[in-house]
């Protein structure tokens, strides 16, 4: 029988010449080429000519070794960015290594874990290491180990899932296991639709056939809460909670996507969150179809109809009109909400939140008079909630400059109301555009106000109703 070998290629020379020489040898034997797509580092239109240069020089090997006599198998390693072009895997059996499963890890712990005793639990183990490959999970373990005085099971794993939270952020997302934020005033209705997503996604749901909840899209414009509402998702749902950076789908394209959503999937039940969702699909709306907008479409719309996994979904965005009206029909996700600017009752809430992280008094009791509330409120409307913080938060330094006590009272509110000019102010025709096309398709984050500081309902001339 005929001796094998290998011959692991590096490109220290030619590629082509490599490929000359592997075909005129009569040597046979198994031959493996590292990260083969990944060669010209050229200009864009060189690049593009050494592309199908290469792909054409590869399905004339095809066929030639198809017809040969001699024992000579080709072997293509590639990254997780790095997809077979089309026109070569209809020809090339793909083999893809998928990530590890919950009970492979488990498996791959029990047999490779620093603790002897199997009664050990690991099942923070698991968790911290769900999302990552074996190998990453080895050199993971093997750094932990590394960092740990007296080894225990807990920093164990506080170490390795601050390798894992690194190794996401080396992929462009960022990994939060339990995010910490504070509650936030106004949004009762969005509020109350997570509670009711977070009892769909018990074992009681399950058991009635009650689908998965898919998650949710957060329009408005900018500084209206929707990125603080997506961490407060994912702690109401004692979920962790993994960003997405739009700007590197956008660049890596639907195999950045597709490799980045079994990653996501991995780290089952999650909430995946997308912020400005808008700009993946900006480029294809002004001069037709972008193809990368279309293929990353196509892999987000598959994925969305096929997930069966605890993957809770949230997308925040300014501009609704922008983004296909297949990623906004039925099915795509549960519900569109619209995040516009705080009400009054809202408005209230929030300052009075912020007013307590500086002046201890807000925290047991309300310090304004319900006169001074309705004068800095109606001062305040079409603020966003990230105006008043900034608003509080610069009465409360101008008192610390001064070494004066932190009392925030009307007068220090105003003064800071008057000299800060709001986004509405500055952008009034963008902002009413926004909201005008948003609430044609979303419902409201929050409920009509009725409390004693809600405006007056006015006649077309003014007159009170």
């Amino acid at each position: 029988s005929a001796t094998h070998s290998s011959c692991l290629c590096k490109y220290d020379q030619d590629i082509f010449d490599v490929f000359e020489v592997l075909m005129d040898s009569e040597r046979e034997g198994i031959f493996i080429f590292e990260n083969l797509f990944s060669l010209g580092n050229t200009a864009p239109e060189e690049d593009k000519l050494f592309s199908h240069k290469l792909i054409s020089k590869i399905i004339n090997i095809y066929y030639e070794l198809e017809n040969n006599s001699f024992f000579k198998k080709l072997i293509v390693l590639t990254t997780d960015n790095v997809e077979i072009p089309s026109t070569l895997a209809s020809l090339i059996p793909t083999l893809y290594n998928p990530l590890p499963s919950t009970e492979d890890i488990s498996d791959f712990l029990q047999t490779n874990s620093p603790f002897s005793s199997p009664k050990i639990d690991i099942s923070s183990l698991v968790n911290a290491a769900s999302g990552l490959t074996i190998e990453e999970i080895r050199l993971g373990l093997a750094i932990a180990v590394r960092q740990i005085k007296i080894l225990n099971i807990n920093d164990l794993s506080k170490q390795l899932l601050t390798y894992k939270i690194n190794r996401f952020r080396e992929l462009n997302l960022n990994f939060a296991s339990k995010p910490s934020v504070p509650d936030f005033g106004g949004l009762d209705l969005f509020k109350k639709f997570i509670e009711q997503a977070k009892v769909d996604f018990s074992t009681e749901a399950r058991k009635a056939n009650i689908p998965l909840p898919k998650g949710c899209l957060l329009v408005g414009p900018p500084g209206t809460g929707k990125t603080l509402a997506a961490n407060v998702c994912a702690s109401i749902l004692g979920f962790p909670l993994v960003s997405i950076d739009t700007a590197a789908v956008v660049s890596g394209g639907a195999t950045y996507l597709k490799r980045t959503l079994k990653r996501v999937e991995a780290c089952a039940p999650v909430v995946l969150y997308f912020d400005e969702l808008d700009k993946l699909f900006s480029n294809s709306s002004t001069g037709g179809e972008d193809a990368n907008s279309t293929q990353i479409l196509g892999t987000l719309l598959t994925w969305l109809q096929d997930k069966k996994t605890a993957v809770f979904v949230v997308a925040t965005l300014n501009r609704i009109d922008v983004l296909p009206p297949e990623l906004t029909r039925m099915g795509r996700f549960d519900e569109i909400f619209y995040v516009g600017f705080p009400q009054a009752y809202e408005r209230k809430e929030i300052l009075m939140m912020h007013l307590a992280r500086f002046d201890k008094r807000y925290k047991d009791s309300d310090v304004l008079l319900q006169k001074e509330w309705r004068i800095i409120l109606n001062n305040t409307v079409n603020c966003t909630g990230a105006e008043l913080a900034r608003m509080v938060e610069k009465a409360a330094r101008k008192l610390f400059h001064q070494g004066l006590k932190m009392n925030i009272g009307l007068n220090e509110l105003l003064e800071q109301r008057d000299s800060m000019v709001p986004l509405y102010v500055r952008d009034t025709d963008r902002i009413l555009a926004i909201a005008n096309r948003a609430k044609y398709f979303a419902q409201p984050a929050s409920s009509e106000d009725t409390s004693v500081f809600a405006p007056a309902i006015t006649s077309f001339w003014g007159d009170a109703v």
